[in-house]
């Protein structure tokens, strides 16, 4: 059994341990919040990138849509310009029309457009932009009226 002289010299050390334990677990606690705020802006900068690309991949098909519609194909102009709103992001499109030519294969007649599409995500304090460019084939089709 130890005696009371041996037991002097311990007084405080409770306090001392507990006193770095306390700062041990608030260095870990004030990592974990440094670690979860970046992971969150990481997320949210993921998150304005996949809504950027998604708009500029919609205006790309709503080109093709329309294009096979025969809407670009027979227009006077051979490029132009137009934006597409898709959800609360924006599409900025601008297209090319190639030459026609006739297919080999089928004896269909055939024309190119280079499309460039910049799908647009508003976000603050940045928008993410994404740019897709697209080359899309369009079957010339015989217009009514013009047999």
């Amino acid at each position: 059994m130890k005696t009371k002289d041996e037991l002097k010299g311990q007084k405080g050390i409770a306090l001392v341990v507990a006193l770095i334990m306390l700062l041990v677990l608030t260095l870990v606690g004030l990592a974990a919040v440094n670690l979860t705020s970046y992971e969150a802006r990481i997320a949210g900068n993921e998150r304005v990138y996949n809504n950027a690309f998604y708009a500029g991949d919609g205006g790309v098909e709503n080109f093709r849509g329309r294009a096979s519609a025969g809407e670009f194909v027979y227009a006077a102009a051979s490029s132009g310009t137009y934006q597409v709103a898709i959800g609360d992001c924006v599409s900025h499109l601008r297209y090319t029309r190639g030459v026609p030519y006739i297919d080999t294969g089928n004896s269909a007649t055939y024309v190119d457009f280079f499309v460039t599409s910049e799908g647009i995500s508003p976000n603050f304090p940045t928008a993410g932009r994404v740019v897709i460019e697209s080359v899309i084939k369009v079957a010339m089709m015989t217009q009514e009226g013009y047999n």
